[in-house]
């Protein structure tokens, strides 16, 4: 029950942003009563939080199956990318604002934690690109980690960035490729070119 709970929380607050979702909602969509859910989670705060701690570890496990079939860094982004262009239509494009403008103490204590982790991440993808020629060596890794977060974060403002100007996915693969671009040898360029530019590879995306 906990996992069904927060599989469909998690499906909810992504698709709908934080604030239109009650646990009225929740329990609804569940086909339960709102006290049944209470037994497994103390308020929406909790709710949020827990959810957001799932759908991660979800993600991560697909991630590292992402991870094992890449053939090199460049590779590694490039199937992250077709793996979030299926998922990112479905998330509402304030839902990151929301979290942190409207449940501070979830964004600080459950959201923060696991950015860091995804950074960390980030910076040996790019070491590991360094290393392996693809990425020139002038580049240094904490600073292009950081980059890339926060070209991602500007996803989120819809002022600048209106989804019905600026699909997400469209939006995200230009984000990826100009930084991929930007920190690409000859022989990273060769990579990205057949990668993100093939159009036999791309007319699914």
């Amino acid at each position: 029950m906990k996992e069904r709970i927060l599989t469909c929380a998690s499906r909810l607050f992504l698709k709908n942003g934080v604030r239109a979702i009650t646990m009225n909602d929740v329990a609804a969509a569940l086909g339960i009563s709102k006290r049944t859910l209470y037994d497994y989670v103390e308020n929406k705060d909790d709710l949020l939080g827990q959810s957001i701690v799932f759908q991660y570890n979800t993600d991560a496990e697909k991630y590292d199956e992402i991870e094992a079939e890449a053939r090199n860094p460049v590779d590694l982004v490039y199937r992250h990318f077709r793996h979030a262009v299926i998922r990112i239509s479905d998330i509402h494009p304030n839902f990151m604002n929301e979290l942190q403008r409207s449940f501070p103490a979830v964004w600080n204590e459950r959201v923060v934690p696991l950015l860091k982790e995804r950074e960390t991440i980030t910076r040996k993808l790019v070491s590991d690109g360094i290393e392996q020629g693809y990425f020139r060596s002038d580049i240094n890794p904490d600073i292009a980690a950081k980059m890339l977060f926060a070209q991602v974060d500007m996803m989120s403002d819809t002022d600048t960035f209106p989804p019905e100007r600026y699909p997400r996915a469209y939006l995200f693969r230009h984000i990826l490729t100009g930084f991929l671009r930007g920190l690409a040898t000859e022989k990273g360029l060769r990579e990205i070119e057949t990668l993100f530019y093939n159009r036999t590879q791309e007319e699914h995306v």
